[in-house]
């Protein structure tokens, strides 16, 4: 019975946790202006943050706490022992059981990327959303200026998708944009594989176990990132996190040409801060705990190397950028790392176990099912568990503790899904290596692997994958209407005329009849102007009018007063459009109580000028 009481108590704390819920809060900024959800329940965003901490981290030092009380035989956290729980003692790591079946893998999602019915992507466009990829290119490509065009609300990179293709085909298309983010999907079920290869190689499995061990995890997790579903576990904004990730993860396990590869870790730092805010964020707070790894471990080569890439990347940036970039680069850097968006979009986590709170309950539980898992996993003597395999695995966790503050921040179910694939995959993971440990000690298993035939378990294994292998490429794993097998494969025979249709699509496929009609009104009662400047959440209209925003705001939800209105009204004076669109149907997060100034400024510079189809049109005085 002693073996349970860490688990008890932790379990009490969690249910301590739970009716202390809504008392465990900041006080509230009197201060904000900022009108959303937060705003009206008064409520401080850092909340979020302190309620998610005490959830996970209270129970979990209980239970580590109490777990050494409790079992004396165990790995320690003392760096000179021989039992320390990272002691770089390794078993079989051979490549040679994995390498047939992960080039297998990588061929599968290679011809599964190629059967996407890419015909079914040209379709009505989301205004608000593909907004954002569309237009700052668009700015950019006219006024000739990066961080000066555009504010920037995904990151330099992310919005500007655009202009990679054009870059390299001359050309950019919402087609283009589709087809980057599919082929990011791609890349990201590559990470994957990469990285549970170099966690399965670890495994101290008899090499029949660890094979099934590696096709059986590889199809689930390859199968969470899905093309046909935008609420993916993994999205293509992850594949950056993920590549990191898995090169972070190779580097802290040693190996050749670690200085090139600490030093590339370096140069993260960066590229994930212009690859999406929130993205570079996480992948900064990874190498800052990662040199603080090698300090304690006395690596001090390896964490010079990190800083020098670090240091090296940015001086080169703060070099090649003139003074007035950087100094708006870091403008909107501070914006988006400020609470002002998560006053605007933010929505309260819902209390666990409380009516309608099932998957936002659900996600908790599973990140602290993992942690207490974890312990055992790294502690316990029972688990021959190789450094490597914990190095990565350890790894997964800490990202996706990271990434769950996307959901904190704005509690919808959409968020929660698209941060849930890295704990999803963990706690799989985790309970898989529990499982088939136990397999691998049990007697029966022993003699049945002892008197398989190796020839006849290569082809029995290889049928086990062929089946799983037809079921995947059918579609029948994911969110998907085409099952039909035969058709996927004529899709991969003319891959590059479907591609090639998604690529060279007309504007018109993606609009529906109503949206045409008012997307040619405006253009035809805007033709003297040389910008478009909307106050409404139809984001990629200045893209189908083929002129760009008069100012660098691109989505009115990011006119913030107190944080952005004196700059937008600034600019918008001397654009001076004589037509601006003030009002539409479509309203998401466009709030004019966050806009004051803005509204008086219009009021008194602009006349109500026509209402057609529920669009208001305001003309200049």
């Amino acid at each position: 019975m002693k073996k349970f009481v860490p688990l008890s108590l932790s379990i009490v704390i969690l249910v301590a946790v739970c009716l202390l819920w809504d008392n465990l809060k900041l006080a509230y900024n009197s201060e904000n202006v900022i009108v959303g959800e937060y705003y009206y329940k008064k409520f401080n965003p850092l909340n979020e943050t302190v309620r998610f901490l005490s959830f996970i981290l209270l129970p979990f030092i209980t239970y580590f706490v109490s777990y050494f009380f409790i079992n004396k035989k165990t790995y320690n956290l003392n760096l000179g022992s021989k039992n320390y729980f990272l002691y770089k003692k390794e078993g079989n790591n051979s490549n040679d059981s994995l390498n047939f079946y992960f080039f297998l893998f990588i061929i599968l999602i290679t011809l599964e990327f190629l059967a996407l019915n890419f015909s079914i992507y040209v379709s009505d466009v989301d205004m608000f959303h593909e907004g954002g990829f569309l237009v700052p290119p668009l700015n950019y490509l006219k006024n000739e200026e990066l961080f000066k065009s555009t504010i920037y609300d995904y990151g330099f990179i992310a919005n500007n998708f655009g202009l990679i293709f054009k870059y390299f085909f001359s050309y950019y298309t919402i087609g283009s944009i589709i087809f980057i983010k599919l082929l990011l999907i791609y890349l990201g079920k590559f990470s994957l594989i990469l990285i549970l290869k170099n966690i399965i190689i670890g495994l101290n499995l008899k090499y029949i176990l660890k094979i099934s061990f590696f096709i059986l995890l590889t199809f689930f997790a390859v199968s969470l990132a899905n093309y046909y579903d935008s609420n993916s576990y993994f999205s293509y904004r992850h594949s950056l996190y993920l590549f990191f990730i898995f090169i972070l993860g190779s580097a802290l396990c040693g190996g050749k040409n670690l200085n090139l590869r600490f030093f590339a870790i370096g140069i993260f730092s960066l590229i994930s801060m212009l690859w999406w805010f929130d993205i570079g964020a996480y992948v900064n707070a990874l190498i800052i705990l990662s040199i603080i790894y090698l300090l304690i471990h006395r690596e001090f080569k390896n964490a010079l190397f990190i800083i020098f890439g670090i240091v090296l990347s940015w001086v080169f940036f703060f070099l090649i950028m003139p003074i007035e970039e950087i100094k708006e680069f870091i403008f909107q850097a501070k914006l988006v790392y400020s609470s002002a968006y998560e006053y605007l979009a933010g929505l309260e986590y819902r209390k666990p176990f409380s009516a309608n709170s099932g998957r936002w309950t659900k996600a908790l539980l599973l990140i602290y099912a993992s942690s207490l898992m974890l312990v055992n996993l790294n502690f316990s003597k029972k688990f021959y568990i190789s450094f490597k395999t914990k190095i990565f695995i350890n790894l997964l966790f800490i990202s996706s503790i990271f990434i769950f503050k996307s959901a904190l921040m704005r509690s919808d179910s959409h968020h929660l899904k698209y941060t849930s694939g890295l704990y999803t995959l963990l706690f799989v993971l985790v309970l898989m290596l529990f499982l088939f440990q136990r397999l691998e000690a049990s007697k029966k298993i022993k003699d049945l692997i002892k008197n398989i035939n190796l020839q006849i378990f290569h082809r029995s294994i290889f049928l086990f994958y062929t089946i799983f292998a037809i079921l995947f490429f059918s579609g029948m794993f994911t969110k998907h209407t085409n099952t039909d097998v035969i058709k996927n494969i004529k899709n991969v025979l003319n891959f590059k005329s479907n591609i090639t249709y998604l690529l060279r699509s007309e504007d018109d496929l993606y609009l529906n009849k109503d949206t045409k009609l008012i997307l040619q009104y405006y253009s035809r009662i805007s033709q003297s102007d040389t910008c478009t400047q909307t106050l409404t959440s139809d984001v990629a209209f200045p893209y189908f009018l083929k002129k760009p925003t008069c100012t660098q705001f691109y989505t009115s939800s990011q006119i913030l007063n107190g944080y952005t209105e004196t700059k937008f009204i600034q600019q918008l004076k001397l654009a001076s459009p004589n037509i601006i669109l003030y009002k539409s149907p479509v309203n998401i997060l466009t709030k004019y109580s966050n806009m004051p100034n803005t509204i008086d400024y219009i009021n008194k510079e602009y006349s109500f000028y026509k209402n057609y189809k529920n669009y208001i049109f305001y003309k200049k005085n």
